[in-house]
Parts: C-alpha cells; sequence; structure tokens
C-alpha cells in the first residue's frame, strides 16, 4: 500500500505543473506557518486562535 502510495505521488509529481500547484502550496503553508510564529505579544505570549 505504501509503495502504491508513493509511486502514485512520485508519477503526480512528474507533470511540471502539478510539480508547481505543490511548491506553491507548500511555499502558503510556510507562510502561514511563519505568519503565526510571528504574532507574539509584548510578554511572549502567543494570542488565542482566531475563529474563521
Amino acid at each position: 500500500m505504501k509503495r502504491a502510495i508513493g509511486a502514485f505521488i512520485a508519477n503526480w509529481l512528474r507533470k511540471p505543473e502539478n510539480r508547481r500547484k505543490a511548491k506553491q502550496t507548500a511555499q502558503q503553508v510556510w507562510n502561514r506557518f511563519q505568519q503565526g510564529r510571528n504574532t507574539t505579544t509584548k510578554n511572549g505570549r502567543t494570542p488565542p486562535r482566531q475563529q474563521r
């Protein structure tokens, strides 16, 4: 099962447009993660998460 999933992902990433999508999504996730880490208050505590 793991091998089949790995083969599926490898085949999917062979297409340049899929590689671009994966890279863009990873960049967005990383930016969101960094943004969350950089929102500390003066006393060093993080503010509560906002409900969406």
